[in-house]
């Protein structure tokens, strides 16, 4: 997760906070950098993990021979997984981050599916591609960032064949959320800033967002209720390893507790003046760090979702909407 501003702050660029923040979050959380229910309690998180995406490419209609594109593909776990789940088809991911393309190029050749896949540098609100040029498209938790949601949904069916297939899993404020309620704006600015979000919409807003791109919605559910009553899919975020199935999940919540944030946090605060970590590393940490705090607050008051799914088709007599644009609810 990262900003989409130019400038974090005087220390830290666009570039050099996604570089910094990419480590941390491979370190960290994993090669997706997305979230995932549990269906099955006793299921471990990168199984999880698979199922969502799996999911997601049943919806999007998978066959081989498509081409498909990942909007913010992130270094391409996503795409590499997909890669393996259906042999045969072809996916671009696009990232406005260079060391997210480095380290994708470099993740897919490893695994032997750089055949399958290929990253490209870009603005997925301009995407470099020609019109009707995908199969299907989809998106995991990164469209969030884009200026005007309806906007972003419109330039990817631009680049969708007719009766071509959009998914995506989305960050929205669920039902909930309440704007005459200080605590759940304050919430939701937390997460806002936390995360570089200029425009954080509510469940209607999106789907007004997503039908405003002349998208046909075919689907749409909340994957964040699901298994909810027995494991939350933010149980990892909470620090809670009685909840573990895996001794790679214990070191995962292990990692993600708050005092193991703080001695991270402490341990770069001492050594960056020193020149033996990289300048900003210590403020891309702090950010990163409100940014968990803030998600989890928002997710345990059940006023936010990371993870609001969307699905829909292109229709063959489509054309570009004019003056499409996403509605905030201000608090």
């Amino acid at each position: 997760m990262a900003p989409n501003s130019a400038v974090v702050s005087g220390k830290l660029t666009f570039q050099s906070y996604y570089e910094l923040t990419t480590d941390n979050l491979e370190i960290g959380w994993g090669p997706r950098f997305h979230f995932a229910p549990f269906p099955d309690p006793k299921e471990c998180v990168q199984s999880a993990l698979n199922r969502h995406d799996h999911y997601l490419a049943c919806f999007l209609g998978m066959r081989p021979g498509m081409r498909g594109l990942d909007v913010g593909c992130g270094t391409g776990g996503g795409t590499r997984e997909l890669a393996f789940f259906m042999p045969g088809v072809h996916i671009t991911g696009i990232t406005n981050c260079a060391t997210h393309v480095e380290r994708a190029r470099h993740y897919a050749k490893r695994d032997g599916l750089d055949e399958q896949l290929d990253y490209v540098q870009g603005d997925f609100m301009k995407l470099p591609f020609a019109d009707n040029t995908f199969d299907f498209a989809y998106a995991q938790e990164a469209t969030v960032y884009a200026p005007n949601l309806a906007d972003c949904y419109t330039e990817i069916a631009r680049v969708l064949k007719p009766d071509g297939v959009f998914g995506v899993y989305e960050w929205l404020m669920r039902p909930a959320f309440d704007p005459s309620n200080a605590k759940h704006v304050e919430i939701r600015q937390r997460i806002e800033r936390g995360d570089g979000i200029t425009n954080l919409l509510t469940v209607p807003e999106g789907l007004d967002a997503f039908r405003a791109s002349g998208l046909i919605l075919e689907h749409h559910e909340d994957r964040g209720l699901v298994g909810a009553d027995k494991k939350k899919w933010y149980y990892v975020l909470e620090g809670d390893a009685t909840q573990t199935t895996n001794w790679e999940d214990w070191w995962l919540v292990t990692r993600l507790q708050r005092w193991w944030w703080n001695l991270g946090l402490w341990m770069c605060w001492f050594m960056e003046p020193l020149g033996l970590l990289r300048k900003g590393r210590y403020e891309a940490m702090w950010t990163q760090g409100m940014s968990v705090w803030s998600m989890l607050d928002g997710a345990r008051e059940g006023i936010w979702t990371p993870m609001y799914m969307m699905v829909g088709r292109k229709p063959k007599d489509w054309k570009r909407p004019k003056g499409a644009a996403g509605r905030r609810t201000e608090g």
